[in-house]
C-alpha cells in the first residue's frame, strides 16, 4: 500500500516512507473542494510521512543503552505515524466514485453481515457523527479471524481490532473538512458517501478476504520514465544539473503564485515554442500538479524529439508534501 525504501543511514538500516502520489483527482469530486483534498494531502498526509520518517531517523540513532521511556515515546509515535499514513493513503484512494452506486458484490457482503445495506450505512454514518467536533476515524474493517466485515472507530491512527484489515477510510479529523464545511460535520459525512469509490472497496475487499496485501493505489503511468519526488529532491542535492519544467496547464497556474523551486513554467500547449530553449545535453524532470495526465503528455511529446525526460511523479503536490522547497513564480512568468 505505501512506498517505502532501505536507506543506509550511519549505523543501521532504516525504513524511510516515500509519499505516495495522490490516487484521486482532486477536481472531480461531489461537494469537495479541489483546495481541501489538496490541502488535506499536502500538509497532513506530507506531514505525517515527514514525521514518521524524523521518528525513524531517530530511532535508527539512538544509541546502546538508550532510556526506556526515550525509546516508548518514539515507538509510540512511530505507530501513530505509521497509522496515518497508511489511513489517509487509504482515504484518497477511496475517494473519486459515485457514492449511491454500491455494486452488487459488496451489497451482498454488507447485506450478510449487517441485515442490509441501509442498516450499514446507518451504523457507519452514526459513528463519524459520534466524532464531530472531534476527532478520529471510521472504518469499514474485514477481520480476518472472524471473517467478517466491522465498523470501528480509531482514535489516534492506530486504535482498531488487531487482526483488521480497513476497507473503507473516513477521516473525521477537522484538517479533513473544516476548509469547506467549518463545524457542518454532517454535511462532510454526506459528501464523503457520495463520493466513495467502491471499486477501489471492492478491490480491498477482494485482497483481504484472500488473505493477500492490500492492493497499493499508486496512479502512476508504470509505462513511462518517471521520477519521484525523494530521487529528484536526491540529484538536486548532490549538485546534478537537472532542468526541472513546470508544465501545470495556464488555467491552473493562473491560479498559483509559487512553483517548484529551481522550474520554470512553459505552457504544456505550446511545446514547440519553447521547446528550443532547453538543454539537449541535460535530463529534464517534468511536473504538472497531481502527476495525472499534462506532465506525462509533456514528458512524451520530450522524449519524441529525443531528450531524456522523466514525469515526476505526483506532481508539484506530491513534492510540497514530502516538504520540498517552493518560489514565487516570476510576475507575467
Amino acid at each position: 500500500m505505501s512506498n517505502i525504501k532501505l536507506v543506509l543511514t550511519r549505523k543501521d538500516i532504516t525504513m524511510q516512507q516515500e509519499i505516495t502520489p495522490i490516487p484521486v483527482r482532486p477536481w472531480t469530486l461531489n461537494g469537495l473542494s479541489e483546495r481541501l483534498i489538496v490541502s488535506h494531502y499536502e500538509n497532513n498526509y506530507g506531514g505525517a510521512v515527514r514525521t514518521l520518517n524524523a521518528v525513524r531517523r531517530e530511532l535508527a540513532g539512538l544509541e546502546a543503552g538508550a532510556p526506556g521511556y526515550r525509546i516508548r515515546a518514539l515507538k509510540r509515535e512511530e505507530l501513530t505515524a505509521m497509522g496515518s499514513v497508511a489511513l489517509h493513503e487509504l482515504y484518497f484512494a477511496n475517494l473519486g466514485g459515485e457514492g449511491n452506486k454500491i455494486p452488487d458484490q459488496i451489497r451482498a457482503v454488507l447485506e450478510e453481515h449487517f441485515g442490509s445495506v441501509s442498516a450499514w450505512r446507518r451504523e457507519f454514518v452514526g459513528a463519524a457523527q459520534s466524532l464531530a467536533g472531534g476527532s478520529g476515524w471510521v472504518l469499514l474493517t474485514y477481520s480476518r479471524r472472524d471473517r467478517r466485515l466491522w465498523n470501528q472507530i480509531a482514535f489516534d491512527h492506530s486504535q482498531a481490532a488487531v487482526d483488521a484489515a480497513p476497507v473503507l477510510a473516513l477521516d473525521m479529523y477537522e484538517h479533513a473538512y473544516h476548509l469547506d464545511f467549518g463545524a457542518n460535520a454532517t454535511a462532510y459525512i454526506d459528501a464523503f458517501m457520495r463520493n466513495v469509490d467502491w471499486a477501489a472497496v471492492t478491490g480491498r475487499l477482494a485482497a483481504v478476504s484472500a488473505d493477500r496485501s492490500l492492493p497499493h493505489e499508486d496512479p502512476s503511468d508504470k509505462s513511462l520514465p518517471s521520477l519521484s519526488v525523494e530521487e529528484l529532491s536526491a540529484q538536486l542535492a548532490k549538485g546534478e544539473r537537472v532542468q526541472v519544467l513546470d508544465a501545470r496547464p495556464r488555467h491552473h497556474i493562473s491560479r498559483v503564485t509559487d512553483l517548484m523551486e529551481g522550474a520554470i513554467w512553459r505552457d504544456p500547449d505550446r511545446v514547440e515554442e519553447w521547446i528550443g530553449e532547453l538543454s539537449t545535453d541535460e535530463p529534464v524532470a517534468v511536473y504538472c500538479a497531481y502527476g495525472f495526465h499534462v506532465g506525462c503528455n509533456v514528458t512524451k511529446a520530450l522524449r519524441e524529439r529525443g531528450f531524456d525526460a522523466r514525469y515526476i511523479r505526483g506532481g508539484v503536490s506530491a513534492w510540497y508534501a514530502a516538504g520540498g522547497a517552493r518560489a514565487m513564480r516570476p510576475a507575467g512568468g
